[in-house]
């Protein structure tokens, strides 16, 4: 299990990736601004009964919730063309950095730009909502409550592409990648198929229960601990892993 040592060389880690690429984050802003500008139209037509876009609406949410556990970095811009995740983990062995180390620099990047991320994407949502006095069947705590939610879903989805990641060369995790957001998709389609629509019913069980919710609790609670597990196990593995 990951214990308390080591936490402080991960967060010296952390710092410098994120001085290295302070340009970056400009990125991170203007593109979770326009997903948040773009999912408060979605929201806002499912909460008014327009099944046109639920099937949009659910395919979105879960093919692009999962970035907000990301943070635009050159690293991350160039992991196709020059395998920079690879190069990163050979980097910090010759130095040499323990793999635990780098687990926890790369779980303290994930929770930093959930939070990040989280405040700008769907405070942008919220922005929108109150600047347009659109109406909404949520409150602002009913709104924290299905926030919350998604949040969830993105913390268990980033713990299996941080094990993609750094178990795999750069064009294999492409591809992995691809297939990943495709069996999403297929998802999306299949609950429609069956006259569901997911985004609905988390906005019906935030509005039901508010903090109280069930599903937000079980979503958080999924999330950390299938998180933690990836992590776990992604740890194991990347002690064997051959990066030459």
């Amino acid at each position: 299990m990951m214990k308390l040592e080591g936490w402080k060389d991960a967060w010296v880690i952390f710092k410098k990736d994120v001085c290295s690429d302070r340009f970056y984050l400009i990125w991170n802003v203007m593109i979770m601004v326009y997903f948040g500008g773009m999912f408060s139209t979605m929201l806002y037509s499912v909460t008014k009964a327009d099944e046109a876009f639920h099937p949009l609406a659910d395919c979105l949410m879960l093919v692009l919730m999962p970035m907000i556990g990301f943070y635009f970095s050159r690293r991350s811009f160039s992991y196709l063309k020059e395998d920079s995740y690879t190069q990163m983990l050979w980097y910090y062995r010759t130095l040499p950095i323990p793999v635990k180390t780098i687990m926890k620099s790369r779980y303290i990047q994930l929770l930093a730009a959930t939070l990040f991320n989280g405040i700008i994407f769907f405070g942008t949502i919220f922005v929108i909502f109150w600047i347009g006095e659109l109406e909404t069947s949520l409150s602002p705590v009913q709104y924290i409550s299905f926030a919350l939610t998604w949040i969830g879903y993105a913390l268990l989805m980033n713990g299996l592409y941080i094990h993609m990641e750094l178990l795999n060369r750069g064009r294999i995790y492409f591809w992995l990648s691809c297939v990943l957001m495709l069996s999403k998709v297929v998802v999306s389609v299949v609950i429609t198929l069956f006259h569901g629509n997911l985004l609905k019913y988390t906005i019906d069980i935030s509005a039901r229960y508010a903090l109280l919710s069930p599903l937000m609790w079980g979503s958080l609670l999924i999330g950390a601990l299938g998180a933690y597990w990836m992590g776990f196990h992604t740890m194991r593995k990347l002690n064997k892993r051959d990066l030459i």
